[in-house]
């Protein structure tokens, strides 16, 4: 019985770092549309409390880099908790 709520707990873990991620890669497709409609040069971007102004192809290529770590760490999420909700059965 302990296991079957341990399992219960860690799918429901997984669920919240996934709508974590999710949000974040909401935002940061977002921030790709935006540079895509803008085809400004130069933009803005956020540095802690600063704002840097920076060359908007480097500001695309950071976002990308990110949205493909997160596509893939929201993967590799899914698959963990495809196999918890296995082991979630098997009780």
């Amino acid at each position: 019985m302990k296991e079957k709520e341990a399992y219960q707990q860690q799918i429901q873990s997984i669920l919240i770092q996934k709508e974590t991620l999710n949000l974040q890669l909401l935002e940061i497709q977002k921030a790709l549309e935006d540079l895509e409609r803008t085809g400004d040069k130069e933009v803005f971007k956020l540095s802690g409390p600063i704002l840097l102004k920076m060359d908007a192809e480097e500001v695309k290529k950071e976002l990308k880099e990110k949205e493909e770590l997160l596509k893939s760490r929201i993967a590799s999420l899914e698959k963990l908790e495809s196999q918890v909700k296995e082991k979630l059965k098997k009780e």
